[in-house]
Formats: C-alpha cells, structure tokens, sequence
C-alpha cells in the first residue's frame, strides 16, 4: 500500500476513533429517515454527522469505512439560504442553496459545496435525469481531488420539492473505495422518498 493511502487510512480510523464514545451511532440495513427524506440502505452504515461542525439538522453523514474513505451526505429539504458545506477559511465563499436555481445551477451548487469541502478541480459529468419519488430529478458524477491529489469520485442526486433541497452525495477515493460501493449507493439513490 502506497504511504498516501496509508495516511489515509491511520486519519480515518482516528478521526472514526475520535468521537467514538457516544456519537457515533449506527444506521443500520433497512428503511432510514433523515427528516421526513426516506431511503433504504442496502447494509449497516455509520453515522458521523456529529463530525461535520454547524452542519443543518437536515443534513446526515454517513460512512462505511471512516470519512477519509467514503462520505455519503442525505439531506433533507435544505431551505433557502442554508448551506450544505461550511469551509474552514472564507475562501472559497460558501455556497448557499435558493429555491429559484435552474437544473444546471442546482449541479453547480453541489460542485461549489464539495469545492468548500477542500476537495480540489472538481468537475461534474454525466448529466441525467432521475425520478426521486413522484419528483423530477437529476442525477451525475464528479471527479476531484483532495489536496494531496488522490483521486476522488462521486455520484450525486438532487430533487427540488416545496422550494427546498433533498439530495445525496456520495464521495470516496477512485481506486477501489468508490467502486467497492457504487452498486449500494445507487441503490440507496433510487430508493429516496422526498419528504412533504
């Protein structure tokens, strides 16, 4: 194993570690709500929302093998205004969601997000569209990198519903993590319920 996976993973299992005691929680196979957002997932995840800091209560992080390793993000109607990323600096500005954004404006949201999540030369790719429940969707790929340039690569779903935001995004390395839970996280996309 190269060092920087290696690094990779000694800061996963620390930061996995970390808050360990009683804060992390399970969220087990099965039916899981965030809000009044329903999905089904296809094994046990964990759930670290606890590591992201002013996060919206409507926003879940989940992760099978530690942050570092694979994220995937369920939000539940994010309202105007709100955002779904906070950066540690002010550069770049975090971008906030508005009901009025355009299909395409919605994917340069979630690429404006995971840029102020510290991922670098992020670029969206296959643009296609998804039923999300009974809402019209979309549904797309994104590629970046972490600044010690790992190769990371994403999948992310948006569905507009009362002026507000319901998405999921996964994001993990490209060599082997991403791969090794593409077909769970598809899963998971297709069996999201929007709340009212």
């Amino acid at each position: 194993m190269s060092a920087p996976r290696w690094r990779a993973l000694a800061c996963a299992v620390l930061l996995a570690a970390l808050p360990a005691c009683a804060t992390v929680t399970l969220a087990p196979a099965g039916p899981y709500a965030v809000g009044g957002q329903s999905v089904t997932l296809g094994r046990s995840w964990s759930d670290i929302s606890i590591l992201l800091p002013g996060r919206p209560k409507n926003v879940r992080l989940l992760t099978i093998d530690g942050p570092l390793l694979n994220r995937l993000y369920i939000v539940d109607g994010l309202a105007d205004g709100r955002a779904l990323a906070s950066p540690a600096g002010k550069d770049p500005p975090t971008p906030r969601w508005r009901s009025d954004l355009s299909p395409g404006e919605q994917v340069e949201f979630v690429a404006d997000s995971v840029a102020a999540m510290g991922y670098q030369r992020v670029e969206t790719k296959d643009l296609r569209p998804a039923r999300v429940g009974g809402v019209d969707g979309l549904r797309f790929n994104i590629a970046a990198k972490t600044t010690g340039g790992l190769d990371i690569s994403g999948v992310a779903q948006v569905a507009e519903s009362g002026g507000r935001l319901f998405l999921i995004l996964f994001l993990a390395p490209t060599e082997h993590y991403f791969g090794a839970q593409e077909a769970e996280v598809e899963g998971i996309m297709s069996s999201a319920r929007p709340g009212g």
